[in-house]
């Protein structure tokens, strides 16, 4: 089941302080203001107001909150779609997300705070404080290379994310696991590195680490509505969490809601912070006041400048690809536990023109220090990529609405291309890839993920995205020549999409009776654990080992192929034997490979049942 869980994902497919400062009441209020009265479009606005509507119609988030302050004055702050989609509750300003990697910077401002106050050096091994990277491997990696994702230290090597009871106990692991990559070598995304520092900062502020940030950061920011959620924990905020959900777009499956049990067993140094845009927007705010509050310093300009300066270009996670931004003209990089974006081939020294931080659950922060401006944009839709998508709206209508847009004459040669056609792989099921022009070169709209630029195609008919040569195209020709379809290759795999425009089919009733019968626990040998199959939302649905949710199913086509909803191209089989008893169950891999897994139990047994009506 590894290799299915990893398929799904790959397709779901980023301090002189003045020491504890009392909590002030709304150190930065943010008044709502017309936006003419900041120099600001209404017009403007409301486009990208729209933009975010149609983002929500089209299915790319279940829920989003868009929250725009120039001068400090909130000229738009704008709410869509639900926080729970099934019981049709919608989303209110002010909901909490799990804001995931954006607790980076967090992480990154207590360590600066230390610095400032002389309790830690940008040199410091983490070894002086973690027991765990007393070793060869990890004992000179430094505080600076954590905060600069530099150490060489592995994204992650958590399996369940519930392996280790506390930060420090996770922390000792990842110095015994040791670097992947020699330390100071390269820039290397590392949730395990901001964990690491996480539990540097606790050790020594000698407080644990949701405690040290709450009164020196949290507090005196007036950040009331930001917390850390971790089992144990408890806060009167947790009711007015969002649901989270996995997937894209007409395929969002509910990962967790409130009442769950937390995510995270303890805080991390990498995640695990909750927040709401309006207080992630008071942490921003600090940033360009220089580390300053109306109320007093939390941060030296010193710790600011380190934290703001690019260090390294920005990859993607796992990679050594860039990270890519939609803002046009800027390139993506990294400082100190900071996201900055800076002019294509800027020299060294140039200042960002934007800075903040994203998380994977589908929330980012952006700011001009410039232009004094702030968006942020909260979803909890993990693999929604409506982020990057805003990113070029935001550029469209807020930053250079002057700018002339270049519209190119389509060439003749790009006109046969043009058009729709239908996707029926991986999370697609009868949807809508729309062949367009973009910049001059043809792209292709992806549903719920981007609008991809295509190198013009190589002496095979290829046409490469322009920001990834992962993935290609090819187009299908009758006898006359006319475009009949399209192919898009990826990983050795090839999806065939036919030109024309999808036709949304209703989805058969699921029997009930047919679905019970394959209720039950089956052993994935390579994992040795057993895959539930268990009735969820009325669906039935496969809850691979170690995995926190359980993957739904569409009822069966005329060959008797259940198709998992997240990735259409894999296929499942339920194996009888001659008196009609379910035996096993077999996974149909996209590239052919099946994988059988035996049943271990009978059918309408007691803890079979008990999987009924559960999980979403």
């Amino acid at each position: 089941m590894g290799r299915l869980v990893r398929i799904v994902l790959v397709l779901l497919s980023i301090t002189a302080t003045l020491g504890n400062i009392a909590a002030a009441q709304e150190p930065v209020a943010f008044p709502e203001a017309s936006p003419q009265s900041q120099q600001m479009s209404p017009e403007a606005l409301e486009a990208l107001t729209a933009v975010v509507q149609d983002y929500i119609d089209r299915d790319f988030a279940v829920g989003a909150e868009l929250l725009v302050i120039k001068n400090r004055k909130t000229v738009l702050h704008e709410t869509f779609g639900f926080r729970d989609q099934e019981e049709e509750i919608a989303w209110e300003k002010n909901t909490t997300c799990n804001i995931r990697s954006m607790t980076k910077a967090i992480t990154g401002a207590a360590a600066q705070l230390l610095i400032d106050r002389g309790k830690l050096s940008l040199q410091d091994k983490a070894a002086a404080y973690i027991p765990g990277f007393e070793n060869d491997e990890s004992g000179q990696i430094t505080v600076e290379q954590l905060l600069t994702h530099r150490s060489g230290l592995p994204l992650t090597i958590l399996e369940t994310g519930r392996e280790y009871p506390d930060l420090q106990a996770m922390a000792n692991a990842v110095g015994e696991w040791g670097p992947d990559y020699d330390p100071g070598s390269r820039f290397w995304y590392s949730d395990s590195g901001a964990d690491v520092l996480g539990a540097v900062v606790a050790a020594v502020s000698g407080q644990p680490l949701e405690e040290f940030v709450r009164d020196n950061l949290l507090n005196p920011l007036g950040m009331t509505g930001s917390f850390y959620f971790y089992r144990g924990i408890d806060n009167p905020h947790i009711e007015s969490i969002a649901n989270l959900y996995v997937g894209a777009a007409g395929n969002w499956t509910k990962y967790w809601k409130p009442g769950d049990d937390p995510l995270y067993p303890c805080a991390w140094g990498s995640q695990s912070v909750y927040s709401t845009p309006r207080d992630y927007a008071r942490f921003l705010a600090m940033w360009l006041d220089g580390g300053k509050t109306p109320n007093g310093s939390i941060l030296s300009p010193e710790a600011v400048t380190r934290t703001l300066t690019p260090v390294s270009e920005m990859s993607t996670l796992g990679s050594d690809t860039r990270a890519p931004t939609f803002f046009p003209g800027l390139e993506t990089y990294y400082g100190q536990m900071a996201q900055l974006w800076l002019p294509a081939g800027a020299p060294e020294g140039t200042k960002p023109i934007v800075i903040g931080h994203s998380g994977s659950d589908g929330t980012a922060a952006w700011a001009w220090p410039e232009l004094d401006l702030m968006v942020l944009f909260f979803t909890q839709s993990r693999g929604g990529m409506s982020v990057l998508r805003l990113e070029e709206e935001i550029d469209r209508f807020l930053i250079n609405p002057d700018r002339a847009e270049a519209v190119a004459e389509i060439p003749d040669d790009y006109r046969p291309y043009l058009g729709t056609y239908i996707a029926n792989f991986g999370p697609y099921r009868d949807v809508d890839f729309t062949v367009v022009t973009r910049n001059g070169h043809l792209a292709v709209d992806v549903p719920g993920q981007l609008v991809f630029e295509l190198e013009d195609p190589d002496d095979e008919g290829r046409w490469y995205f322009v920001m990834t040569r992962d993935v290609a195209i090819s187009f299908d020709r009758d006898e006359d020549g006319a475009v009949t379809g399209m192919r898009l290759h990826q990983a050795g795999m090839e999806f065939e999409l036919p030109k024309g425009k999808a036709e949304k089919r209703p989805e058969p009733p699921l029997d009930m009776e047919l679905a019970r019968k394959y209720v039950g626990n089956y052993l994935d040998e390579n994992e040795g654990a057993n895959v539930q199959v268990l009735i969820q939302n009325d669906r039935l649905a496969l809850k691979p080992p170690n995995q926190p949710i359980a993957f739904e199913l569409y009822p069966p086509d005329e060959n008797g192929l259940w198709a998992l909803r997240l990735n259409v191209s894999v296929k499942i089989r339920f194996d009888e034997d001659e008196e009609g008893r379910v035996v096993s169950f077999t996974t149909i891999l996209p590239d052919g490979v099946e994988l059988v897994r035996p049943r271990v139990d009978e059918a309408g047994d007691e803890d079979n049942e008990e999987q009924e009506g559960t999980g979403g």
